[in-house]
C-alpha cells in the first residue's frame, strides 16, 4: 500500500510542477492581457524588469530552474522505474494526456517563432503573397489593410523583414493553419497549438510502434521536458519534422517498405534540411545484404526519388533559385553556438570559419557513408543509428551557427537505438538545453551573438558526464 501511495504521489508532484509552469500564463490572462501584448521576454512571471540584475530576476530564475530540475529529475525516474510507476498503459496514457494539455495552455514564454509562423501563413492565405519572395514588412509597406492587421502586427519587429527560411511544406502548413484562424490572433495561436498537440500524440504512438511497444521509450519521448516546453508551449515546427522522421522509420523497420520511408524523409527535409542526413542510412540498411555495386546503384536510384519529391514540394513556391536562400540565411546568424564567441570579435572570420567547418563536416560524413558502402560487414539498424547519431551531434555542434535549444529535439527520433550511456547523455542534453536559458532570464542576453548560453550548456554537460563517471566507478 505504501509503495502504491508513493507512486501516486510522485505522479501528482510531476503534474503539480507542470502546473507551476502554467501559473505565469494564467496570471497573464487573469490580468486581462491579450495575445497581441504578449512578449517573449524570458521573464518567468511575464513581468519584465530592465537589464539590470534585480532581486526579482534572481527569484524568477531560481523558480524557473527549481521547477525544471524537479520535472527533469522525476522524468528520469519515470524512465528508470517505468513499470513500477506505470503498472499499466492506461495510467501512462492518462499522465501523458494531462501533462500535454497543461503545456498546451502555457503561452509562448521564451520564443517568438510561433508569431513568425502565423504572420507568414496569413500573408499567403489572406493576401496571396509568396512568402519566399515577399516579407511581411514589404507586404505592409504596400498594403494599407495589412498595416492594420493584428496577425501581421504581432510579427512586426520580430521576423517581419525575413522571408521564409524553412522548406516548402512548412509555409504550406502555416497557410492552412493561419487560414483556419479567420484572422483572429488568439484563435491562430490555439489552432497551431492544437496542431502540435495532435503531432505530439501521433509521435508518441509511432515511438510506441517502432520500439516494440516499449513503455520506457514512450515515456522518454512523451514526457521529455524539451518536447513539452518547446513543442507544446513554444509551438516549434520541430514537431512536424519529428513526425515525418518517425513515420519514415516506421515504414522502414516495421513495414519493411523503402518507398514511403524515402518519401516521408524527403518531406521532413522539406521542412528542415538536417533530415537529409538520414537518407543514406535508410538505403544502406534496406540493402545491407547486397554487394557494394548494388548498394551504389540503389543509392543513386533512391536519391533521384528523394530529389524528385523535394522538387515537387519546392515547385509550389519556386520562381527561381532564390527560394533556396533560406538555407544560407540561417548560417549567417550567430547565437548560442561556439561560433558566436568568434563572431563577437571578428564577424567576417566567423563566417569563413563556419564555412570551413561545414566543408570539414561534409568530408567526415562522406567518409563515414563510404565505410558503410564498401564494408563487408552487414550492419544492424542499431549500429547504423549509433553512427548517424554521432554524425548528427557533430552536425549540431560543428556546423550550426545559430544554435537554438529546440534543435536538440532532432536527436529524439533515433535515441532509442543508442547505447545506454549515450541515451542518458542525450536525455540530459534535452533537459540542459532548457535549463541553460537561465542566461536570458538573468541577463537578457542579445539574440544576435548570444554566447553565454553555449558556456552554460557546456558546463552543465561536463558536470553531468563527471557525475555519471563517478557513479560508474562506484559500481
Amino acid at each position: 500500500m505504501e509503495r502504491i501511495r508513493n507512486k501516486v504521489n510522485l505522479k501528482v508532484i510531476f503534474v503539480l510542477l507542470c502546473i507551476c509552469m502554467a501559473i505565469p500564463s494564467g496570471m497573464y490572462v487573469l490580468k486581462g492581457n491579450t495575445i497581441i501584448d504578449l512578449t517573449s521576454n524570458f521573464s518567468f512571471f511575464m513581468n519584465p524588469s530592465n537589464q539590470i540584475l534585480t532581486s526579482q530576476k534572481i527569484i524568477e530564475t531560481t523558480l524557473f530552474m527549481g521547477v525544471w530540475l524537479g520535472i527533469t529529475i522525476i522524468y528520469f525516474y519515470f524512465i528508470k522505474r517505468c513499470d513500477t510507476i506505470f503498472p499499466n498503459w492506461k495510467s501512462l496514457i492518462r499522465c501523458i494526456l494531462i501533462v500535454a494539455i497543461i503545456f498546451l495552455i502555457i503561452l509562448p514564454m521564451t520564443s517568438t517563432d510561433i508569431f513568425y509562423y502565423i504572420g507568414t501563413g496569413w500573408s499567403e492565405a489572406h493576401y496571396g503573397v509568396n512568402p519566399y519572395y515577399t516579407s511581411v514588412n514589404e507586404l505592409m509597406a504596400n498594403n494599407e489593410q495589412a498595416r492594420q492587421d493584428t496577425m501581421l502586427l504581432k510579427m512586426q519587429g520580430i521576423w517581419s523583414g525575413q522571408t521564409v527560411v524553412y522548406g516548402p511544406i512548412w509555409p504550406l502548413v502555416c497557410k492552412v493553419l493561419s487560414y483556419l484562424s479567420f484572422g483572429n490572433l488568439s484563435l491562430a495561436l490555439f489552432v497551431y497549438k492544437m496542431f502540435n498537440l495532435f503531432l505530439h500524440l501521433a509521435n508518441t504512438y509511432f515511438v510506441y510502434k517502432i520500439t516494440n511497444q516499449s513503455k520506457k521509450y514512450s515515456i522518454l519521448y512523451a514526457l521529455n521536458p524539451l518536447i513539452l516546453f518547446e513543442g507544446l508551449s513554444n509551438v516549434h515546427n520541430e514537431m512536424l519534422v519529428v513526425f515525418f522522421v518517425l513515420l519514415a522509420i516506421y515504414f522502414l523497420i516495421t513495414k519493411k517498405k523503402i518507398l514511403p520511408a524515402i518519401i516521408m524523409l524527403a518531406c521532413a527535409t522539406a521542412i528542415k534540411y538536417f533530415a537529409i542526413l538520414l537518407a543514406p542510412f535508410f538505403v544502406l540498411y534496406y540493402y545491407r545484404k547486397e554487394n557494394m555495386l548494388r548498394k551504389i546503384v540503389y543509392g543513386f536510384l533512391w536519391a533521384l526519388v528523394f530529389v524528385a519529391v523535394l522538387a515537387m514540394c519546392y515547385s509550389m513556391y519556386m520562381q527561381d533559385f532564390y527560394v533556396l536562400r533560406g538555407i544560407l540565411t540561417q548560417q549567417e546568424k550567430f547565437a548560442n553556438s561556439f561560433f558566436a564567441s568568434i563572431a563577437v570579435q571578428k564577424f567576417d572570420f566567423a563566417i569563413t570559419f563556419s564555412k570551413g567547418c561545414m566543408l570539414g563536416y561534409m568530408l567526415i560524413y562522406i567518409l563515414e557513408i563510404l565505410k558503410l558502402v564498401i564494408g563487408k560487414k552487414e550492419y544492424t539498424w542499431e549500429e547504423m543509428m549509433q553512427t548517424y547519431n554521432g554524425l548528427l551531434l557533430l552536425f549540431i555542434f560543428m556546423t550550426i551557427t545559430n544554435l537554438q535549444s529546440w534543435y536538440f529535439i532532432w536527436i529524439l527520433p533515433t535515441i532509442f537505438w543508442q547505447r545506454d550511456s549515450m541515451q542518458k547523455l542525450l536525455q540530459a542534453m534535452t533537459a540542459i538545453a532548457i535549463v541553460s536559458t537561465i542566461v536570458y532570464f538573468l541577463f537578457n542576453e542579445s539574440y544576435i551573438f548570444g554566447q553565454y548560453y553555449s558556456y552554460v550548456f557546456a558546463f552543465l554537460i561536463l558536470l553531468f558526464m563527471l557525475i555519471q563517471k563517478k557513479k560508474a566507478l562506484k559500481e
